[in-house]
């Protein structure tokens, strides 16, 4: 039984300020180097697993969503502009970093501009000064991300919808139960091989996680799932289930998205379940 520990809150942390999303590195790689005894990394780079065959369960993560961006613009003044225009209001005077070719990271604020758009302060009078720090065009530049723990039971931060599959899956994957992760599209010829689909969703808006099967679930899983208060909906369409879990969280998609520790333990545990049972 997978229970959330204060290993698993540093980690969530660590996945929320993951700064090597900025650069060439890749968390899954970096996983990798450290686990390279029972995962591997197919040619393709496509499928990472233990003993790769069609017997596995698949696990895949649709999204693994980051608010990067690039320097498009600086000014004579020794502002920044952004590649993209972000007019989200809750994004107003948030602190920003940006990763240099070097592999610095540099701190700043994001701050109005008269035309709606936003600029990068980063303390800076003139170009000079910016070049001084090694900023140049094209710098990525991502959000400094917070991380509370309220009431013992509840995970905030503004980026909890971002990463949430991303650590779901690295939980599992500590459990070193068989599966394997896809982390690119799948293509329908693969999917030929499985009968059921169980996707996972928060506010029925945002799907984080999939895990495709190749035999029914039935009455097992609707049972866990009304013994821990998961909401499940299932459909079908020609010979294939669809079996939908969605999560609740708290202030979707502003700064302050909060959900129960109990929530995610529930996620992880039906999908150990689900794969250790099929």
């Amino acid at each position: 039984m997978y229970k959330f520990t204060q290993n698993s809150e540093y980690l969530f942390f660590k996945i929320l300020n993951y700064d090597s999303l900025l650069t060439s590195n890749n968390l899954f790689i970096d996983y990798l180097k450290t686990s390279s005894y029972y995962i591997m990394i197919n040619t393709n780079g496509n499928i990472l697993g233990k003993n790769i065959n069609y017997n596995l369960t698949s696990l895949y993560i649709t999204y693994i969503r980051t608010n990067i961006w690039e320097i498009k613009y600086i000014s004579n003044s020794g502002f920044l502009f952004l590649n993209k225009n972000l007019k989200r209001k809750y994004l107003l005077y948030k602190k920003i970093f940006i990763s240099n070719k070097k592999g610095n990271i540099i701190p700043g604020v994001l701050i109005p501009n008269k035309n709606r758009n936003m600029k990068i302060d980063i303390g800076t009078q003139d170009l000079k000064e910016v070049y001084s720090l090694g900023i140049n065009l094209g710098d990525k530049v991502g959000l400094q991300e917070d991380f509370s723990i309220f009431n013992k039971k509840y995970l905030l931060s503004n980026e909890i919808t971002n990463k949430i599959g991303l650590f779901i899956l690295w939980e599992i994957i500590k459990t070193n139960i068989n599966f394997i992760i896809i982390k690119s599209k799948i293509t329908k010829l693969y999917l030929m091989n499985y009968l059921v689909k169980l996707s996972f969703l928060i506010n029925n808006t945002l799907k984080i996680l999939d895990v495709f099967l190749k035999k029914t679930l039935g009455k097992e899983v609707i049972s866990f799932c009304k013994r821990n208060n998961l909401n499940i909906k299932i459909f079908k369409k020609k010979k294939f289930i669809y079996y939908i879990i969605n999560v609740n969280i708290k202030y979707l998609q502003s700064p302050i998205e909060m959900i129960l520790k109990s929530e995610i333990e529930k996620i992880i545990n039906l999908i150990i379940w689900v794969i250790k049972n099929v």
